[in-house]
């Protein structure tokens, strides 16, 4: 059976980003993965498509259960992620300034898209501070957090 995973969609390098401490502490955890945009910018026309043939070509090492969105560009493909896996939630984690950038329509768009299709919000306080206890125990309750030791499933391609 594969390890149940949380995956935090991280708009920039976790270095850049400005809730690095968020993202650092459910890093901790052993059973969640970050993934970071790429360094290419992808055009907005080929945005959808390139999150259907990135989600399909992920090698995680296990089985995702909840996806953290912090930013309403990853969310092509978060939506390709759900569309994968129907057990699959996203929790929503929207910085206060996402929306404000020079692609407002765009962003406004995908950051309503986000909100309608969030299992939860999960608000970002001053400081920045997220209250991430509600995020914290639902991974309690998907197994993400949990006792047992992780063991990722080892992915030989030496041929036996």
């Amino acid at each position: 059976m594969d390890e149940p995973l949380g995956l935090l969609l991280l708009p920039s390098a976790l270095e850049e980003f400005e809730l690095a401490e968020h993202a650092r502490g459910l890093l901790q955890i052993p059973r969640v993965v970050a993934l970071e945009p790429g360094r290419v910018h992808t055009p907005s026309f080929m945005r959808d498509a390139a999150a259907v043939r990135q989600a399909k070509r992920l090698k995680l090492p296990g089985a995702p259960r909840l996806v953290v969105l912090y930013h309403p560009i990853q969310y092509p493909l978060a939506r390709a992620l759900l569309a994968h896996d129907e057990k699959l939630e996203l929790w929503y984690v929207p910085l206060p300034d996402a929306s404000d950038a020079a692609d407002s329509t765009e962003l406004v768009e995908l950051d309503q898209l986000a909100r309608a299709h969030s299992t939860q919000i999960v608000p970002v306080r001053a400081g920045p501070e997220v209250d991430d206890a509600p995020l914290r125990e639902r991974m309690r309750e998907l197994d993400v957090i949990n006792a047992r030791a992780f063991v990722p499933v080892a992915r030989s391609r030496r041929r036996r």
